[in-house]
């Protein structure tokens, strides 16, 4: 996010991994995606997008990494992603897990983000 921040303060665009200068852990398998032995990491972004006064929009699955197996009530295949929105404003982040049992394994992300509380 601090690359993300640094590269939107200099250029008033959101950036693509390679282009904020950004490395997944792991093995690199493309530009946009690394793979370790538990995770595959992936960037949905293939291109810098402008930030904008209004209508922004969120530029979903900016990082995602996918459980290669399942970890403990984990399931394989679960995912953590992060959704970035760009604007004048300032640049929000928003974290998703696509299952509350994998909360337990990475308890700072749900800090991540500005994503409002669930109701």
């Amino acid at each position: 996010m601090k690359l993300q921040d640094a590269y939107a303060a200099e250029s008033n665009k959101l950036g693509t991994w390679a282009l904020i200068g950004y490395t997944a852990p792991g093995t690199k398998k493309t530009a946009d995606e690394f793979s370790s032995t538990v995770f595959k990491y992936t960037g949905g972004m293939s291109e810098a997008v402008e930030l904008k006064a209004e209508g922004a929009k969120a530029q979903t699955s900016a990082w995602v990494a996918e459980a290669l197996t399942a970890l403990n009530d984990c399931p394989e295949k679960a995912t953590w992603s992060i959704a970035v929105t760009g604007a004048t404003t300032g640049v929000t982040y928003e974290n998703t897990y696509s299952s509350d049992d994998c909360k337990p394994l990475t308890p700072n992300f749900e800090n991540i983000g500005t994503k409002a509380a669930k109701e």
